[in-house]
C-alpha cells in the first residue's frame, strides 16, 4: 500500500510541476548566448571552416557580443564574406571588420 500510495504522489506533483494554467504557455529553455572569448571562439572557429578564408588565419577578438575581426586576405570580396560569416554566429551583436586586401 505505501509503494502504491507513494507512485501517485509522485505522479501528482510530476503532472502539477508539468503543465501549465489555461493560456499560459510553457517555456522553453533560454539559449544562453556566447560572449567574449567563447564568442570570439566559435567566430573564429565559422571562419576556419571556410574554405576560402581558413588559409588567412584571420585574428578575432570579442568584447561582450562585439566581435572584431584583423588580418589580410587577397581581395575585397573576402572581407565581406569574413563579415558575413560572422554576423551569421549566434549571440555576435557587432562585427568590426579590420580586414585587409592585399590587392
Amino acid at each position: 500500500m505505501k509503494k502504491t500510495s507513494l507512485i501517485l504522489l509522485c505522479s501528482v506533483f510530476l503532472f502539477t510541476a508539468c503543465s501549465t494554467t489555461p493560456g499560459q504557455e510553457a517555456k522553453a529553455p533560454s539559449d544562453p548566448k556566447l560572449t567574449g572569448v567563447a564568442l570570439a571562439a566559435a567566430v573564429k572557429g565559422s571562419l576556419d571552416n571556410d574554405l576560402v578564408l581558413q588559409k588567412f588565419n584571420l585574428k578575432v577578438k570579442a568584447k561582450d557580443a562585439d566581435v572584431t575581426i584583423e588580418g589580410a586576405v587577397d581581395e575585397g570580396e573576402q572581407i565581406a564574406l569574413a563579415g558575413m560569416i560572422a554576423e551569421k554566429v549566434k549571440g555576435v551583436r557587432y562585427v568590426d571588420n579590420k580586414i585587409d586586401a592585399k590587392n
